[in-house]
């Protein structure tokens, strides 16, 4: 079997980043979206998603390439290769890239690729890609709802609520104007917290950027960020996320040795090597590594066995359409540990037009996982062909 195209398929919506005051759902990215489809001459295919700077990256997959190592096109070093051969093909991605990527859009659409290659792994063979990652060990995992922070109390309350009707016991809060006035972030968090009683999962994802997303400001100093970490423990929350600049190793690994409440990250790191050095550095409690941006499967699947040996979880960062949700289930199912999956409840028209998957929570707010090749989850073709563009 061979590889017969690797084609990025760019699709275009009208929807951009949005986070409401009330209860009504935020947005996530519904301006761009890249895919990736791979197509081997027996007839097999496979779809992954990306989470990147979307027409940039068609160009990194099937544009001009030049003729020196290091400089070619991802689809023109994997024409007529052997699909089943996926970390040899990873490496040689890898090598191929290297002069302009080795991180960032290059990665991402390795990343994609990847996934790719591991699905028609999974059909050429009729097994799971849990199967293939080294064994199945859970039916169920628990989904908490990914959404981004209101700008009221009320909006907050409103919000939590609707999750809790829908059957979440867990619920993580992000960006939105988190950041922006740290009165008010206290209020927006207790707010989650009285909602939720007790009982429920609040996680809470600041972000790192400066004041949030929304108006330009200073980086969190280290005071600032453990004065955080202080103050979200009481309200009894799970995990802090990703509030650190994500070149700061060292301040991670300071303010998780004293931080009351566990600390996630992970999203924003590349490559076996750039996890190692994060693990091994005692930088986190949950690692969160995204398989549209880390190097995919083949990679992750190699940062679980980090996480094992550091004896910390890891949860896979999956803010994006059903088919990276898929993905992440499949190594979700094959962990020794897994406490949750993201779910992303925000997807813009795009991102929840892409694919099917019949992903229901069941009465303890639990997701299961599918078992068979096709992962549970099948593209929109009809969807897509409406919603594609040409650069």
């Amino acid at each position: 079997m061979r590889i017969t195209a690797v084609e990025p398929i760019l699709l275009r919506g009208s929807e951009a980043y949005a986070s409401p005051a009330d209860g009504a759902e935020a947005t996530d990215n519904g301006d761009w979206q890249l895919l990736v489809r791979v197509a081997t001459d027996e007839g097999l295919e496979a779809w992954a998603d990306a989470e990147t700077l979307a027409p940039a990256a068609v160009a990194i997959i099937a544009g001009q390439g030049m003729g020196t190592l290091g400089f070619h096109t991802l689809s023109n070093i994997l024409i007529g290769e052997d699909p089943l051969d996926i970390e040899r093909l990873w490496d040689k991605l890898y090598v191929g890239s290297a002069y302009y990527g080795r991180r960032g859009i290059a990665m991402q659409c390795i990343s994609a690729i990847d996934n790719a290659l591991w699905s028609i792994r999974a059909q050429a063979t009729g097994l799971s890609i849990a199967q293939l990652l080294g064994g199945r060990r859970r039916d169920t995992v628990m989904a908490y709802a990914s959404t981004l922070f209101r700008s009221t109390p009320e909006g907050m309350a409103e919000a939590a609520q609707g999750y809790i009707d829908k059957g979440f016991q867990a619920v993580k809060f992000g960006w939105g104007v988190f950041g922006e006035d740290p009165g008010r972030d206290r209020e927006l968090v207790a707010a989650a917290r009285d909602t939720l009683g007790p009982d429920r999962h609040l996680l809470v994802d600041p972000g790192w950027y400066p004041a949030g997303w929304t108006k330009p400001g200073p980086m969190r100093s280290r005071r600032e960020a453990i004065a955080l970490c202080e103050w979200l423990g009481d309200y009894n929350v799970g995990w802090v996320e990703d509030f650190i600049h994500p070149e700061r190793f060292d301040e991670y690994a300071e303010i998780r040795a004293i931080s009351p409440v566990p600390i996630a990250a992970g999203e924003q790191l590349a490559t076996v090597w750039e996890f190692e050095r994060f693990i091994e550095g005692g930088c986190v409690d949950i690692v969160q590594p995204d398989l549209s941006r880390c190097g995919g499967l083949t990679v992750a699947r190699r940062i679980a066995q980090m996480a094992e040996r550091a004896n910390i979880d890891l949860v896979p960062h999956s803010w994006l359409t059903h088919l990276l949700t898929g993905y992440s289930l499949q190594l979700i199912a094959s962990l020794p540990r897994a406490p949750f999956v993201e779910f992303n409840v925000s997807q813009s028209a795009l991102t929840r037009g892409i694919a099917r998957a019949g992903f229901a929570l069941d009465a303890e707010g639990m997701i299961a996982i599918p078992d068979g090749p096709d992962g549970g989850v099948a593209v929109d073709l009809d969807f897509i062909a409406a919603h594609r563009v040409s650069l």
